[in-house]
């Protein structure tokens, strides 16, 4: 069984004054490993970083590691087991680690790193996230998706087109849009998680993305890439229009 690590950051500071965290790429890992997450920040007044922990399909965070300065990082309760789950270091001011043990479908998560000058922390500070996803069921065969954009919606002043991507397994896909070559950020509405379908066991996922009228012209070609990760590789599969 895999475990997929999917890392991006959040824009969520104000200002670059607040300083800001650096994220790693992509990382694989197979079930009952170990994987470390790495949290790099650039602001050396930033004394206190907490890392947070978000249960998949919830609101609310748990604080899982709490460090007061360099070489201090202390697991918080309830998260201190016997079998030590989790492990966190500070060798410096500006990097932290967190080691999540023995993964399993419980770890599917988001985890937080943020740092602040105060104790205090608020959802402004929160800049960057790793998201942990475990597949649950080992007898399903993995799965690619497949892909297609559907029949486009016309309002009065903009065109929506979905994209469907559906079949696939584990639910470690990601989804972008392009016209030409370019990337298109804005407008664009992708389901928060996939979801599965309990007899089959396969899951599917949606990305919106609307245009304006003037744009959506038959010299324009609108993409939609899913990228699906695997252990061993990545694919991508696309639909155009």
């Amino acid at each position: 069984m895999d475990v997929y690590l999917y890392l991006h950051q959040l824009t969520c500071f104000p200002d670059k004054s607040n300083g800001e965290i650096l994220q790693e790429p992509e990382m694989f890992a197979n079930r009952s490993s170990t994987v470390t997450l790495t949290c790099q920040h650039d602001n050396s007044d930033h004394y206190r970083l907490f890392w947070y922990k978000q249960a998949k399909g919830t609101v609310g965070l748990s604080l899982l590691v709490f460090s007061a300065g360099q070489n201090q990082a202390y697991i918080e309760e309830p998260f201190k087991t016997q079998d030590s789950k989790y492990a966190a270091t500070r060798p410096e001011i500006k990097m932290s680690t967190l080691q999540i043990n023995n993964l399993e479908t419980e770890d599917s998560a988001l985890y937080y790193c943020a740092t602040s000058t105060q104790y205090h922390i608020t959802a402004a500070l929160l800049n960057n996230n790793h998201k942990v996803n475990t597949a649950p069921y080992p007898d399903v065969d993995i799965n690619k998706p497949d892909v297609k954009i559907l029949n486009e919606t016309r309002c009065k002043e903009k065109v929506t087109l979905v994209c469907l991507a559906e079949n696939f397994y584990p639910d470690h896909v990601s989804i972008k849009w392009t016209v030409g070559s370019k990337n298109i950020t804005e407008d664009v509405a992708t389901d928060p998680y996939a979801t599965q379908d309990e007899k089959s066991k396969m899951f599917r996922i949606s990305s919106r993305l609307k245009v304006p009228k003037n744009e959506f012209t038959p010299k324009s070609t609108f993409k939609c890439t899913v990228t699906f990760y695997r252990a061993t590789d990545v694919s991508d599969d696309e639909s155009t229009i």
